[in-house]
């Protein structure tokens, strides 16, 4: 019993990091996206308010709406997801 409980406990730690390494390559997609970006500039202007936003939930810790705060900007450039 004990064996399963700390199998589970790995496996949710294990997935938790995986999400926190997601964010950063998602911030990093937008800043280069945005450099070459066709889009109009109030896209642009809700795009970075977005990537803000998504960094702040990340170093909080919440980096599933981080993440969709990051996806969410980088389709707002143009970029793909």
């Amino acid at each position: 019993m004990k064996k399963i409980a700390v199998l589970i406990v790995g496996m949710f730690l294990m997935t938790s990091s995986a999400y926190a390494k997601m964010c950063p390559k998602l911030m990093e997609q937008f800043d280069k996206d945005v450099k070459v970006t066709k889009a109009k500039a109030e896209d642009v202007t809700k795009a970075k308010a977005l990537r803000a936003e998504g960094e702040k939930l990340h170093k909080a810790g919440t980096h599933d709406k981080s993440e969709k705060a990051l996806k969410d900007a980088i389709k707002l450039v143009g970029g793909k997801v």
